[in-house]
């Protein structure tokens, strides 16, 4: 009996993952993205608050994160996530939204608006993030420790493995 079990909980395991790997190519990801196998290289440019794949963003519960959510093959699921360091705070009652723009551009940041605070991040993201799930989970994630885009210097990011000059 636990010989049949075994089989068909294998069986189960295995067609769920070849149920997954054949919907990550459906959805138009990079190929290597179920198996953990996408490169640095593959990281997408963040389009932007403008483009149609945009869905918004949050302040994370980790103090101090900021995150961009993304849908870039527009079928209607998350896919993509950048998160951001939160640099200043701003009453929104006391800042108008053309100064807090101008305040940003002065000082190389990004803004997120909202009541009644306003958020000043940097300008280029710490995380980036390819593939979510329901939760909001990463499937792979890259850190820029030196914040300054998308340039070949980003590291896959693993929580089981801890990086040096990472805190």
């Amino acid at each position: 009996m636990k010989t049949f079990r075994s089989i068909v909980l294998g069986f189960l395991i295995g067609a769920h993952t070849l149920a997954f790997a054949g919907g990550v190519e459906a959805q138009g990801l990079p190929k290597g993205f179920s198996e953990g196998g996408v490169t640095r290289d593959q990281i997408p440019k963040e389009p932007g608050w403008k483009a149609p794949a945009y869905r918004g963003w949050e302040v994370l519960s980790i103090p101090g994160l900021i995150s961009t959510y993304y849908d870039l093959d527009l079928d209607g699921a998350l896919d993509y996530m950048v998160t951001r360091k939160i640099i200043r705070k701003a009453a929104a009652e006391e800042t108008e939204m053309t100064q807090a723009i101008e305040i940003a551009q002065f000082d190389g940041l990004a803004v997120y608006f909202s009541h009644p605070v306003i958020y000043f991040a940097n300008k280029n993201p710490l995380f980036y993030c390819l593939g979510l799930d329901y939760r909001k989970n990463c499937s792979n994630i890259w850190i820029d420790v030196s914040e300054d885009g998308l340039n070949g210097n980003e590291e896959r990011y693993d929580l089981s493995t801890p990086r040096p000059n990472v805190q």
